[in-house]
């Protein structure tokens, strides 16, 4: 009988690293609600673009629009600038050392698909992946534009890869990779497992005392990634 397995990867900090990606984002703010909002004042790790927005608001002293209708606009601002940015050189998207590899050795076991849970808006995202040379790993994922709370992006995931898949497949098929406290929140929101890996904001002792399943320091082993992976998802390495 197959087995499958779905992993989730988280990207900023954890897939990739930013430089100067404050620019397109206080651009496409600037842009979207005329007056300057700056991400450098709120810390974004683990959230969700809706919530950024929403913190930068409350730090200027004002309330962000009810409804969805700004979030569309915002996203579609936001992918024009950090897609300027990146070709005029202002921001660079680059890979995590061991990332490509991990993500490629993947591919080697049926049955076990790699997915993206983000806050990044869609639009963003496949710029972010793009940049990074990881266009086209990622056949099922979830973002901040399907959903305010992180929390619900992973459940978003798995029903997505069902509907791709035609199957079933149990919470404790999934694991979650993510850099920060708020990846562990969303996967047990949701009973799956979770990888931290230190390679964000966050130190290692910081994301392990948070009590995850598996704690790395970094993908650049990719024979150890594989194997936490594997553990986690009860699918044997041979």
């Amino acid at each position: 009988m197959k087995q499958y397995g779905l992993v989730l990867f988280d990207i900023d900090g954890t897939l990739t690293r930013s430089q100067h990606g404050f620019i397109p984002f206080n651009e496409a703010f600037l842009k979207t609600f005329g007056f300057a909002g700056d991400i450098r004042t709120v810390i974004p790790d683990g959230n969700t673009d809706p919530l950024i927005v929403e913190e930068i608001f409350a730090k200027a002293g004002r309330r962000a629009q009810d409804g969805e209708a700004w979030q569309q606009t915002f996203a579609t601002n936001l992918r024009d600038s950090y897609a300027r940015a990146i070709r005029e050189g202002r921001t660079t998207v680059r890979v995590l050392p061991g990332v490509l590899e991990l993500v490629q050795a993947l591919g080697n076991f049926p049955g076990l698909y790699p997915g993206i849970v983000t806050g990044n808006f869609e639009v963003t995202a496949r710029i972010k992946l793009e940049a990074a040379g990881l266009s086209g790993y990622f056949p099922v994922g979830a973002y901040g534009s399907d959903a305010r709370n992180r929390t619900d992006l992973p459940g978003i995931a798995k029903r997505r890869w069902e509907e791709m898949a035609g199957a079933s497949l149990g919470p404790e098929r999934c694991v979650v990779v993510g850099d920060t406290p708020k990846d562990l929140e969303a996967a047990r929101a949701n009973r799956m497992k979770c990888a931290l890996v230190g390679t964000g904001r966050y130190a290692g002792e910081q994301l392990l005392s948070c009590g995850p399943d598996a704690c790395l320091k970094d993908l650049s082993d990719t024979g150890a990634a594989i194997t936490t992976l594997l553990a986690l998802l009860q699918i044997p390495v041979g």
